[in-house]
């Protein structure tokens, strides 16, 4: 990961600010957010445990849904780790942004 994007992912998570992450980009989590950061990129055993490897929390979820970290503000899923074409791809990723858009107004209720 290039530093200056790795500073500005970074630089997200300490504001707290609500992120999705979609596909393989969940595997960064827990270097961009720290141990114990929740995550999927579906059901692949390998990035799962790559993921585990680097302190992250990783959750087997459906192409059509998502995983939450609720205490990150951090939601992601897995697209075409699980994807078999765009119509499957996209009711995952509709639902990731939805609700990364339903985090950014919570606290304007």
């Amino acid at each position: 990961m290039q530093a200056g994007l790795l500073e500005l992912a970074e630089a997200f998570a300490e504001a707290g600010k609500p992120v999705g992450l979609i596909c393989i980009t969940p595997a960064l989590a827990a270097k961009i957010y720290g141990p114990g950061v929740i995550c999927t990129i579906g059901n692949d055993p390998e990035t799962a445990a790559a993921i585990t490897k680097m302190g992250g929390s990783h959750a087997q979820c459906a192409v059509d849904d998502i995983v939450e970290d609720p205490a990150r503000k951090l939601v992601s899923t897995p697209a075409y780790m699980v994807a078999k074409s765009i119509g499957e791809a996209a009711s995952g990723i509709n639902k990731l942004v939805d609700r990364v858009l339903e985090l950014t107004y919570e606290g304007d209720a």
